[in-house]
Order: structure tokens, then sequence, then C-alpha cells
């Protein structure tokens, strides 16, 4: 495990400390006194920039440093040896369990350490905090969010909050809430993303600047996407208030007011895509590499009798809406692993030596201890197995989500949803009425994105996204296919096909509103793609 990974220690660049802390300078004009909390100082870089302004040093009534590291603390000791200056060695969720104190400026980078790293007594400090705020969902996915929430507590009733957070803020379930508690501690937010990565070393972590006063005149949540850093420092940028992004998911705040009003409109005259088909997620193997095999794999081990066909993940089906029998067959000729051990308690296994010294390879590897295999009755028993299912829907994408006819009529691990189709409806007319600019704006929009811009949708995302339907015979969607499959790109099927698919529901519909859907979706793809 890296360091920088199980300390979150992702230490901020120099130009993003000083533009924060010269923009704050301003907003914090009024204040006679001002008393600085950083909750997690890292080197030191917010605390020195704040005493190198002239306007604000002179303002210093106490700055408070927290730091759990005693090297970078003692960085921090040798540049700063102002009396007004704090060094506290600590972790901060320590810290906070015996503080009181509110400050006129909470400002910082919170770690990012996902649960699974963090120390168990950090886990409960990260519960508590979570449960103080009310918050329903007091469950940590990551120790930042304790950080935001416990920081908003420090902040005085006329002071400024100023964090450098993941775009995960404006983007997943679980920081719905934090959204909510943010609107409602604070007169005005202000939201600075960038169109370039502030860390490099944390690949596909998307970032953006928080601030937020708890007492302003001019209220409401304010936007400004910075194309480059540089910007930053030579005031370059625009703050622009949407005021439809209370009733929308953050992320919109990419589009103009007239482009989510258009949105609106026409998801108001949908119905979603749950309406013709029901979903679930696909086989939870837990070792997909153990229990997902290759051919060579199955002859050196006997396994003939005990596998099924599957189709692991989406990169095995790129650019085309049907898996065919013949690429499947294509998929096993290149040794892919695409063969699911399927044992159960009929499975004369004791008979079947081969097969027994591969399960022999899987406790070895202690894959009988795991979680989820430890929860079964018999370890390598993988259950709820089922049919093949009709079609899947890959809940990961790069360019475009996937929507795929199981023509080869093979399983799915949970990498899909499976799909089946409800009385009336056909898998082919759902797969051409799906891939239009509107619907994929929404699975944009729906979903959040990360690790260089992969796009993933929940299966409740999946579920709500509002699509058209258009009856087709089958051959025309046999030409589809092979429309589909020569495309250059998904902008190709989009622009053959919006128009139809779009006035299916609403005739009324011109040629520019379809160009501006055409456009949105666009624009949120290359938003999304820029981590790359």
């Amino acid at each position: 495990m890296s360091n920088k990974k199980s300390i979150g220690s992702y230490y901020t660049p120099k130009i993003i400390a000083d533009f924060l802390v010269n923009y704050l300078s301003d907003k914090l004009n009024d204040n006679k006194f001002i008393s600085v909390l950083e909750p997690s100082a890292g080197d030191g870089i917010f605390i020195e920039a704040i005493y190198k302004h002239k306007q604000l040093a002179r303002k210093i009534r106490r700055v408070i440093a927290v730091e759990q590291s005693k090297r970078e603390l003692n960085k921090i000791t040798n540049k700063v040896k102002q009396k007004t200056f704090t060094a506290t060695h600590s972790d901060f969720l320590d810290f906070q369990s015996n503080s009181k104190d509110k400050f006129s400026l909470v400002i910082g980078n919170p770690p990012y350490i996902k649960k699974s790293l963090l120390k168990k007594s950090q886990i409960n400090f990260c519960k508590s905090i979570h449960e103080k705020a009310n918050l329903a969902d007091n469950r940590p996915k990551n120790i930042w969010t304790a950080f935001l929430v416990r920081c908003i507590e420090f902040t005085s009733p006329d002071g400024i909050l100023a964090f450098v957070l993941p775009s995960e803020l404006l983007q997943v379930k679980f920081a719905a809430e934090l959204r909510e508690l943010i609107l409602r501690e604070f007169d005005r937010v202000e939201i600075f993303t960038f169109n370039e990565l502030l860390f490099k070393d944390c690949k596909g972590q998307d970032t953006l600047l928080l601030i937020g006063q708890r007492k302003s005149e001019q209220k409401g949540v304010y936007y400004c996407n910075i194309n480059k850093l540089v910007d930053l420092e030579e005031g370059k940028f625009a703050l622009a208030q949407n005021i439809k992004i209370k009733e929308s998911k953050w992320t919109h705040h990419h589009l103009e007011t007239d482009e989510i009003e258009l949105l609106e409109k026409l998801k108001s005259q949908l119905h979603t895509i749950d309406n013709y088909c029901s979903s679930k997620a696909g086989i939870v193997t837990a070792a997909n590499d153990f229990f997902i095999v290759d051919k060579e794999t199955i002859e050196k081990y006997s396994l003939q009798s005990f596998v099924k066909p599957i189709i692991q993940k989406g990169a095995f089906v790129n650019g085309s809406v049907v898996l065919t029998a013949r690429e499947f067959q294509l998929l096993i000729d290149s040794s892919k692993p695409t063969y699911l051990v399927a044992l159960d308690k009929n499975s004369t296994i004791r008979k079947n030596a081969r097969m027994w010294s591969y399960l022999e390879i899987g406790k070895q590897r202690e894959l009988d201890k795991r979680y989820k295999t430890a929860l079964r009755d018999i370890w390598y028993e993988v259950p709820n197995i089922g049919n093949a299912p009709e079609a899947f829907f890959f809940k990961r994408c790069n360019e475009y989500p996937k929507l795929i006819k199981n023509a080869a009529r093979v399983l799915s691990t949970d990498s899909a949803y499976t799909i089946a189709m409800k009385d009336n409806f056909h898998i082919e007319s759902l797969i051409f009425s799906f891939y239009n600019s509107l619907t994929l704006a929404f699975a944009e929009l729906h979903g959040r994105y990360y690790g260089g811009g992969v796009l993933e949708l929940t299966p409740n995302e999946f579920k709500n996204l509002p699509t058209p339907f258009i009856d087709i015979p089958l051959a025309r969607f046999n030409n589809y296919v092979i429309d589909f499959k020569n495309k250059s790109s998904i902008k190709d099927v989009c622009k053959r096909n919006d128009s139809l698919i779009l006035k299916s529901f609403d005739n009324s519909l011109d040629d520019d509103s379809i160009d501006k859907l055409y456009n949105i979706r666009e624009k949120l793809y290359l938003r999304r793609i820029k981590t790359n």
C-alpha cells in the first residue's frame, strides 16, 4: 500500500493555496481580528500563505495547524515562528473531540482515505461526527466527509470555510446530505472546478474548491470552471449563479440555465427505463480471478462439467450493441476468462481429483476466508447464478454506456446489470431507443465519474434514466447493429437517430433544440474525460 493512499496526503499546489488566501482576504476584510484552523496542515502550504499575506497577517489573533505527522509538522515550525501560531501534533479526529473553539477561517485540504484504509478508531470518530450532524447515513465512505462536517461546526457564525475537496461532493449519492448541509449552513457557496488535474499523483481524482460564507448579502450557489490554473493567478474567471441548481444534482452546474430547463422539460414527458425492463446486478463471485477461468484452465483441471459461459466485463464487448455466439467464441479462442466455475451441492467434485486440486489452490490463497465467501455454506458455491439474461447494461463505461443484447446467451458478473424486458416491449427496440443524446446526457448527469474519467451508474441511477421508446421491426434493428458497429464514435449514432427518437414523444422539438441536446451530451462527456 502506498503511504499516500494510507494517510491521504496529496499536498496542495502552491498556486491554489496562494489563490485561496488572496481571494479570501477581501471576504475577511471586515474582520478586526481573525482566527484560523488548518485541520490537516501537511507541509504547511496554507499556513505559509496566510502569514505571507500582509493584510491578513496584521489581523491574526491565532492560527492552529493540526497535523498527525511529526515530520511534516517540524517542516512548518521551522518556517513559521510567529507567536500567534500553534502547531498541534495530533490526528484531527482526536483533536476535534476535545475542542469547542470557533474560527473565522477554516482552510485546508482534508485527507482522502477510503473506509477500508481507516483504523477502527477513525471509523468510530467519523461515524460519531456524522451522527452529531444528524446525517441519516452515518457510515463513513471516506474520511474527508467527517473533516468537512466537523469543520463546518468549527466555522464561526460570521466565518468562512475554504476546502480543497474531491468532486465526489457534486456527484455521488452519499454526498447528497452533505450538499444539503452546506446549503443550510452557508448563505453563499462558491464552487471552483478545473479542467486540469490538481494532483497528478492521484490519478483520475477530479478536484474542486469549496468556499462557504456563513453571512453574505449575495446569497446563493455560485460556480466557476477554471480552464487553466494560471487563470486563477491572473483573475481570469467569473462566478455565475445557476438558479436551477437547487432543483437538480450539483453536476448540472456545468450547464446553462436554458440547457437545464430543456432537459427538465423533456424529462417530464418521458418514462424512465424501468418502465420497459427490470434489471438487477449480475453474479457476485467474490473472486473473479479464481471463479472465472479461460479454456486452458478448464483443460488443465478437467473443469468441463462444472463451468458455464459468462461475460466478465464490458471491455470484452466494445463497439457493438449485440454479443453474438461467434463474438463470444472469439473471446474463448483468445484465452479470455469466459467460464464461470459453477458448483453446487450436486457437483461430484470429490470424484474429480484435478477439480479438487483447483479448489485447493483457492484455499491456499485463503479465498474461503474472504468476507463474501465466508458467508456461504460452502465457500466455492457461487450463489444466485440463474439463467442467461436478455441483455446487459454495464455499470461502468468510457465513451458511452453499454446496453447490449445477449444473443450469445451467456451469464454476466456484477460488472453489469442483467436486463429482462417487460411484457409488450422488445430488447431490440429498447436498445435502438436508448442511444440518443437526451438519455445519454442524463446518464452523464445521474452517474459519477472517477479513475481517469470512467462513468459509473448505480442500479437506481440506471433505472431512473429518462428513455423514449420506439418500436422497430427486427430487420431494422439488424441494419442498426451494422451501422452501430461501423460508427467512428457515439456521436455518429446520435446525429443519425436523435431527430427520429426525440420527436417520437415531442413532435414540437425543432432542429435547434435537438442540436442543443446533442451539444449538451458532448459537453458533459468532454467534461468527464478531461481527467484522462
